[in-house]
Protein backbone atom coordinates (compact mmCIF):
# COMPACT_ATOMS: atom_id res chain seq x y z
CA UNK A 1 0.00 0.00 0.00
CA UNK A 2 1.28 3.44 -0.90
CA UNK A 3 -0.01 6.25 1.31
CA UNK A 4 1.32 9.79 1.67
CA UNK A 5 0.19 12.61 3.90
CA UNK A 6 0.03 15.63 1.59
CA UNK A 7 -1.57 18.37 3.67
CA UNK A 8 -1.97 18.93 7.38
CA UNK A 9 -4.09 21.67 8.95
CA UNK A 10 -2.16 23.66 11.55
CA UNK A 11 -4.52 25.70 13.74
CA UNK A 12 -3.20 29.21 14.40
CA UNK A 13 -4.03 32.31 16.33
CA UNK A 14 -2.22 34.32 13.64
CA UNK A 15 -1.33 32.59 10.36
CA UNK A 16 1.01 35.39 9.23
CA UNK A 17 3.12 35.13 12.38
CA UNK A 18 3.20 31.33 11.94
CA UNK A 19 4.17 31.61 8.25
CA UNK A 20 7.00 34.03 9.03
CA UNK A 21 8.23 31.87 11.92
CA UNK A 22 8.31 28.72 9.76
CA UNK A 23 10.12 30.62 7.02
CA UNK A 24 12.79 31.93 9.41
CA UNK A 25 13.33 28.69 11.34
CA UNK A 26 12.75 26.01 8.71
CA UNK A 27 13.09 27.89 5.42
CA UNK A 28 9.51 26.91 4.44
CA UNK A 29 7.96 29.04 1.70
CA UNK A 30 4.30 29.97 1.34
CA UNK A 31 2.65 28.93 -1.90
CA UNK A 32 -0.87 30.28 -1.42
CA UNK A 33 -2.39 32.98 0.77
CA UNK A 34 -6.12 33.70 1.04
CA UNK A 35 -7.73 35.71 3.80
CA UNK A 36 -6.45 34.14 7.03
CA UNK A 37 -5.42 30.81 5.51
CA UNK A 38 -1.90 30.20 4.22
CA UNK A 39 -0.48 27.10 2.55
CA UNK A 40 3.19 26.48 3.41
CA UNK A 41 5.30 24.00 1.44
CA UNK A 42 7.30 21.66 3.67
CA UNK A 43 8.77 19.50 0.90
CA UNK A 44 7.74 18.10 -2.50
CA UNK A 45 4.79 16.20 -1.05
CA UNK A 46 3.79 17.74 2.30
CA UNK A 47 2.12 21.09 2.95
CA UNK A 48 0.89 22.82 6.11
CA UNK A 49 -2.41 24.65 5.85
CA UNK A 50 -2.14 27.44 8.42
CA UNK A 51 -5.70 28.12 9.44
CA UNK A 52 -6.75 30.76 11.94
CA UNK A 53 -9.34 29.76 14.52
CA UNK A 54 -10.32 30.89 17.99
CA UNK A 55 -10.47 27.50 19.70
CA UNK A 56 -7.84 24.93 18.99
CA UNK A 57 -5.65 22.36 20.63
CA UNK A 58 -1.90 22.39 20.60
CA UNK A 59 -0.36 19.75 18.37
CA UNK A 60 2.90 17.84 18.56
CA UNK A 61 4.80 17.72 15.26
CA UNK A 62 7.73 15.34 14.84
CA UNK A 63 10.14 15.72 11.94
CA UNK A 64 13.07 13.55 10.99
CA UNK A 65 15.61 15.62 9.07
CA UNK A 66 19.10 15.03 7.74
CA UNK A 67 22.12 16.18 9.73
CA UNK A 68 22.76 19.26 7.60
CA UNK A 69 19.16 20.48 7.89
CA UNK A 70 19.21 19.79 11.65
CA UNK A 71 22.23 22.12 11.96
CA UNK A 72 20.40 24.73 9.84
CA UNK A 73 17.36 24.64 12.16
CA UNK A 74 19.50 24.82 15.32
CA UNK A 75 21.41 27.76 13.87
CA UNK A 76 18.18 29.64 13.14
CA UNK A 77 16.74 28.89 16.58
CA UNK A 78 19.93 30.20 18.21
CA UNK A 79 19.95 33.32 15.98
CA UNK A 80 16.45 34.14 17.20
CA UNK A 81 17.41 33.36 20.80
CA UNK A 82 14.50 30.94 21.11
CA UNK A 83 14.17 28.41 23.88
CA UNK A 84 14.69 24.77 23.01
CA UNK A 85 15.57 21.71 25.00
CA UNK A 86 16.70 18.13 24.92
CA UNK A 87 13.59 16.78 26.63
CA UNK A 88 9.85 17.26 26.27
CA UNK A 89 9.75 18.27 29.94
CA UNK A 90 12.67 20.69 29.70
CA UNK A 91 12.16 23.03 26.75
CA UNK A 92 14.44 25.80 27.99
CA UNK A 93 17.80 24.20 28.76
CA UNK A 94 19.17 24.94 25.24
CA UNK A 95 20.71 21.48 25.02
CA UNK A 96 20.66 18.96 22.20
CA UNK A 97 19.82 15.39 23.13
CA UNK A 98 22.65 13.31 21.70
CA UNK A 99 22.59 9.55 21.57
CA UNK A 100 24.61 7.08 19.54
CA UNK A 101 21.89 7.07 16.87
CA UNK A 102 20.41 10.57 16.76
CA UNK A 103 20.43 14.24 17.76
CA UNK A 104 17.13 15.72 18.92
CA UNK A 105 15.54 18.94 20.15
CA UNK A 106 12.12 20.15 21.26
CA UNK A 107 10.71 23.67 21.01
CA UNK A 108 7.43 25.58 20.97
CA UNK A 109 6.25 27.69 18.02
CA UNK A 110 4.32 31.01 18.34
CA UNK A 111 0.99 29.12 18.37
CA UNK A 112 2.15 26.87 21.23
CA UNK A 113 2.59 23.78 19.07
CA UNK A 114 5.36 21.45 20.20
CA UNK A 115 8.01 20.62 17.61
CA UNK A 116 10.31 17.64 17.97
CA UNK A 117 13.13 17.61 15.43
CA UNK A 118 15.65 14.82 15.17
CA UNK A 119 18.40 13.71 12.87
CA UNK A 120 19.72 10.18 12.64
CA UNK A 121 23.47 10.13 12.92
CA UNK A 122 25.30 8.68 9.97
CA UNK A 123 27.82 6.01 10.83
CA UNK A 124 31.08 6.99 9.20
CA UNK A 125 33.89 4.54 10.01
CA UNK A 126 37.30 6.13 9.72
Amino acid sequence: MNINLVKFIVPCIDSIIAKNFYKRIFGFGSIKEEDKTIIVKINNTLKFKLEECEDYINNHYIFEVDEEYFKFIISNIKKEKLYFGDDINNLENKKIKKTSTKNEIYFIDPNSHLFQIYSKISFNPQ
